[in-house]
């Protein structure tokens, strides 16, 4: 009767290890948004200055140079669209990251998914970074030694 009881008690228990893998992915995750937040505000006016500009410039001479410089980097399409999947990996990530904190498989397929979606888009959008798939596949990778946890 004894072991019963603490194997119940113990089942809706969440580990230390997975508490401490939540709280990161809290915390990154506040930060990744304030910086979704900033970057969608900061790209918006440059967006409006730069479309002022090249309404003032229109007509004059010499007009070849801008255009070199405009089409010198990402568009502004790509970028945009950088923003809104990365935007939306995080919010999805971090809704899985509470459904783990409640002990939800769910959260871990929800997590994995956006996470992996993310670095795709990360690779594609700015080259292959060994630091950032290396990170997302140990997160990845820790909370899967958790899922057992989880119904």
């Amino acid at each position: 009767m004894s072991e019963e009881t603490k194997s119940e008690a113990g089942a809706g228990k969440r580990p230390v290890f997975l508490t401490v893998l939540c709280i990161l992915s809290f915390i990154a995750a506040g930060f990744a948004i304030f910086g979704y937040i900033t970057v969608i505000t900061l790209m918006g006016a440059a967006t409006a200055v730069t479309g002022a500009a090249m309404d003032a410039m229109e007509g004059m001479e010499g007009m070849e140079g801008m255009e070199a410089i405009t089409s010198a980097g990402p568009s502004a399409t790509m970028t945009w669209a950088y923003i809104a999947v990365g935007f939306l990996t995080t919010i999805v990530a971090l809704i899985g990251v509470l459904k783990m904190w409640k002990l939800k498989k769910q959260g871990f397929m929800l997590y994995a998914g956006a996470s992996v979606v993310s670095a795709i888009m990360g690779v594609v959008y700015s080259g292959f970074n060994v630091f950032g798939v290396v990170i997302t596949a140990a997160f990845i990778v820790m909370y899967y030694l958790n899922v057992k946890h989880m119904s």
